[in-house]
């Protein structure tokens, strides 16, 4: 097998009838999930770090915990996570490979594309449903998204290479 379809494994189906140990720890577990349900594990583990992230800033810096805000930033990392997914199977299949030519053309358009959505995901969004004001989700977007999608892309752009050399497609979306 080769392309995108071997980075996911066998079929659901052939899986099912091959013979497994019923106590299987719980990284075989997680790696069948990533196989069988791609969108819903990396929806689930979106979501689950998102969660984590604005609790702990909340916790840290406020000592308040502000429901809302977490259920938005879990929301739109449960959304987020199965995009990802689309994301990076259309990444892999426009520029096939890990060479540094492949790497680099992944790197641009990931850069250009998905980086600035991702933070006017963040930065307009977010604000949005927090609030339901589109000026007030507009001013933040427009203080926030400039600083933030450069100093998004000079932090990414290191890990996106290890990314995109080192990590099969599944896990993509989680690194």
């Amino acid at each position: 097998k080769s392309g995108i379809n071997a980075e996911y494994g066998e079929s659901a189906l052939k899986r099912s009838f091959s013979t497994r140990n019923t106590f299987s720890s719980p990284t075989n577990k997680i790696k069948r999930l990533f196989n069988d349900r791609p969108l819903l594990s990396n929806g689930l583990i979106g979501g689950f770090f998102m969660c984590t992230g604005v609790l702990t800033q909340q916790v840290y810096f406020d000592s308040n915990i502000k429901w809302k805000e977490v259920i938005t930033f879990s929301s739109l990392g449960f959304a987020l996570g199965p995009a990802g997914v689309y994301w990076y199977r259309w990444l892999e299949k426009k520029f096939p490979g890990t060479g540094l030519l492949a790497i680099i053309k992944k790197l641009i358009i990931d850069e250009f594309v998905w980086g600035p959505l991702t933070v006017v995901s963040i930065f307009y969004v977010l604000p949005f449903f927090e609030t339901l004001d589109h000026q007030y989700a507009i001013n933040e977007f427009k203080q926030k998204f400039l600083n933030a999608w450069i100093g998004s892309a000079g932090f990414w752009l290191l890990f996106q290479s290890f990314n995109f050399r080192f990590v099969p497609l599944k896990y993509r979306v989680v690194y």
